[in-house]
């Protein structure tokens, strides 16, 4: 609580201190004593390109931004290993590449001689002497731009180390080695190759990656925006960011008349009538007729290494369907560089989502869920790990189960303390013991877990596997190729029925799962521009992009429009704060209360107060239809809101939203998120249940109020039986 106390106060006062600076006081900071501010926060790694000399571009990857865990890999054991895997594009030509790789080992391997083992893609590159000094060790490893390929490349790092030569311990605590991931990269250099492909193509060319899509720019007409065109424009980022999998690109807006100075290094997606996209239009665009769709690629006319696509048409109708087609992503688009559509030909209702959460009172089998047959050979101990996703609003009884039945073998001469421990999102629930000396076969072993144990949104289950043997004398040898377990892909996981029901508002379940801005839901949802301006609707395709890869899911149905005169929907409204005019002072109270609910000094109205370079997410219920979601992101200006959506999406700051409101800057170290001032309910619910989730969330309350009720009935039968009393005596 203090934390969160400390770092709301920091977030306010930084807001506030440059109203608070005497005149006399005020001189221009340098770059580096504005970046001070959050010192201690320097390492926030990120994938850098910047262009060199003679047509060519380096990337360079920082470990750290390459995976998702967080600080240092550790590697333990005698032979640790990690495996990190980074994406090139295929328009990128390698012309070289290298490895920096920071390094330490702990002392206690000196004499040892500890060494780390390189390979990318399957073949070795390099071997390198740990270091048990003092000081880290940096090695850098040239690679062979040949073994570098298009697509996913996977630079797996072994450890081979150890203390001793007589009896050691494989796991002992001093076999260690740290490799900084902050300071450690992979660095490209690279050349374009011109854009040259199909429109069946597009899902091998649209590719995030070293020389992927890194800047989208997105025409749509000219002068001020409208529904249709913000619509399409939400579209069109989806289509390109479901595309990219797991990275978006930086979008904005273009201008035709100023393409050729604005466009340099940007794919295109220009969306409009033949007349308004004339100055970039191919051959035969201009002969389109009626209510015909027109889609093509070519390279784009501001950077030939770069695409432009078109989704044209002479009516709404048909560009609608036009952006339809792009948007789907098992449309089958002809293997050339244009094509027409007819109406009968375009895509039309929802589009299907490339993933979608579980189903309650439902089985699964593990194959069903992506984990097949897992073997672990010769191992001590593994890990098979079941990923799924559940939807936002699930909320099971409570006293249900989810029923695991699984399908299991496992080989002989195991000991009495062999086991595998069953971990729920990171707690313990269960342990299965492996009895049998003579090894096992186990079909549909059940096992009962209380529901309590899963979360809406993402799952993970982790089947933790250790098999142990017997062993005799100090240093008597030991074979481990008898050790052997196996869980079978028809292993099954059965849900129990669950009602749909959620507390609102809550900023996880937006960072985890998109809810309620998803589109998986029947109801349909709204977003609001506050105003028509460019930067305004970059932002929306901004957060409309992130929103829609969560699930693959495009916005087809969603209510798009300007303005702040709320729909009977649930509603995410973007714009600049200066623009939101009185939208603001009934829900945007940023105040921090203590516990018992004193506040602690200080309460901060953000309808009067600059924000400065920060950026600003709320959400509440709609205050005129109860029972809604009204999200808001808003900054200090258009630019600021780009700059602040765009850092918003990036996981360092999607993956820290909780509560009901947060504050950022460009560095994931900046976010402050505060609870929500007031929550309200929606979904529904059995009454039974709901008397216990209530009677659950206020125990002490019922215990107070049965407590004074006891002691109310106790002083009462007490003046009962003293009147008596007094009754008979006087008799």
């Amino acid at each position: 609580m203090i934390s969160t106390l400390r770092s709301t106060a920091l977030a306010l006062v930084l807001a506030a201190a440059p109203l608070a600076l005497p005149a006399h006081a005020r001189q221009a900071p340098s770059a580096d004593a504005v970046y001070d501010v959050y010192a201690r926060f320097r390492d926030n790694p990120q994938v850098t390109t910047e262009r060199l000399e003679n047509g060519l571009w380096r990337a360079r990857l920082p470990l750290a931004a390459l995976r998702p865990q967080q600080g240092a890999i550790r590697l333990n054991g005698a032979k640790a290993t990690e495996t990190i895997s980074f994406a090139v594009a295929p328009q990128a030509d390698i012309q070289s590449a290298r490895l920096i790789l920071r390094h330490a080992s702990g002392r206690a391997q000196e004499g040892g001689k500890p060494q780390l083992r390189l390979d990318l893609n399957g073949r070795f590159i390099a071997q390198v002497d740990g270091v048990t000094e003092r000081a880290a060790a940096v090695n850098e490893i040239v690679l062979d731009p040949a073994l570098v390929q298009s697509g996913f490349n996977t630079l797996r790092i072994d450890a081979v180390q150890r203390y001793t030569y007589g009896c050691q311990d494989p796991e002992a605590a001093e076999l260690w080695t740290d490799v900084d991931t902050s300071r450690s990269y992979v660095e490209i250099v690279y050349a374009r190759h011109n854009f040259a492909g199909s429109l069946a193509d597009l899902n091998a060319l649209v590719t995030a990656g070293v020389g992927g899509v890194e800047t989208l720019g997105i025409l749509v007409g000219d002068g001020e925006m409208n529904a249709e065109t913000l619509r399409w424009g939400t579209i069109a980022s989806q289509a390109v960011a479901n595309r990219l999998a797991y990275r978006l690109p930086a979008i904005s807006r273009f201008d035709p008349a100023t393409l050729g100075e604005t466009a340099q290094g940007a794919d295109l997606v220009a969306i409009g009538t033949p007349e308004q996209l004339s100055a970039i239009a191919p051959a035969g665009l201009a002969d389109l007729k009626g209510e015909a769709s027109w889609l093509s690629v070519s390279p784009s006319p501001a950077d030939p290494s770069r695409f432009l696509i078109i989704a044209s048409g002479r009516t709404p109708a048909a560009i609608e369907g036009a952006v339809r087609a792009l948007a789907t992503g098992d449309f089958p688009l002809s293997d050339t560089n244009a094509i027409i559509l007819t109406p009968a030909e375009v895509p039309t209702g929802a589009i299907l989502p490339g993933t979608q959460p579980l189903q309650t009172d439902a089985k699964y089998t593990f194959g069903d869920l992506g984990l097949g047959n897992t073997s672990l050979l010769g191992q001590p101990r593994g890990d098979v790990s079941l990923e799924f996703e559940l939807p936002a609003d699930t909320r099971f009884p409570g006293k249900s189960e989810v029923l695991f039945s699984l399908d299991f073998a496992y080989g002989a001469g195991l000991d009495e303390t062999s086991v595998v421990n069953i971990v729920v999102n990171d707690q313990f629930q269960r342990a299965v013991r492996l009895t049998n000396p003579d090894g096992e076969v186990t079909p549909g072993y059940e096992i009962p877990l209380s529901t309590a144990a899963l979360r809406p949104g993402r799952n993970h289950v982790s089947f933790q596997v250790e098999l142990s043997t017997r062993t005799e004398g100090e240093c008597s040898s030991r074979s481990m190729r008898h050790l052997a377990f196996i869980l079978k892909d028809t292993s099954t996981m059965t849900l129990p029925p669950a009602d749909r029901f959620v507390a609102l508002p809550n900023l996880a379940l937006l960072g985890e799962a998109g809810f309620p801005y998803t589109g998986l839901q029947p109801e349909k949802f709204a977003i609001r521009a506050a105003d028509t301006g460019s930067d305004t609707a970059a932002a929306v395709w901004t957060l409309g992009a992130k929103l829609g890869q969560i699930h693959a899911t495009v916005f087809t149905d969603t209510d798009f429009g300007f303005g702040l005169d709320l729909p009977d929907a649930h509603t995410l409204v973007v714009g600049a704060r200066p623009g939101l005019g009185g939208f603001l002072p009934a829900e945007l109270s940023m105040s921090t209360q203590l516990p018992g609910g004193a506040g602690d000094g200080f309460t901060r109205d953000f309808t009067s107060v600059d924000l400065g370079d920060n950026g600003l997410i709320i959400a509440g219920q709609s205050p005129q239809h109860p029972g809604r979601l009204v999200t808001l992101v808003t900054a200090e200006s258009g630019p600021q809101l780009v700059a602040s959506a765009r850092s918003l999406v990036q996981p360092s700051h999607w993956t820290q939203l909780t509560g009901g409101a947060a504050v950022w800057r460009s560095n994931a170290a900046t976010i402050v998120t505060q609870a929500p001032v007031a929550t309200f309910e929606i979904g529904n619910m059995k009454p039974a249940e709901m008397a216990r989730m209530k009677t659950g969330q206020a125990s002490s309350r019922w215990i107070l109020t049965i407590g004074a009720i006891l002691f109310a009935l106790a002083s009462v039968l007490a003046l009962i039986a003293r009147y008596m009393r007094d009754r008979m005596n006087e008799k």
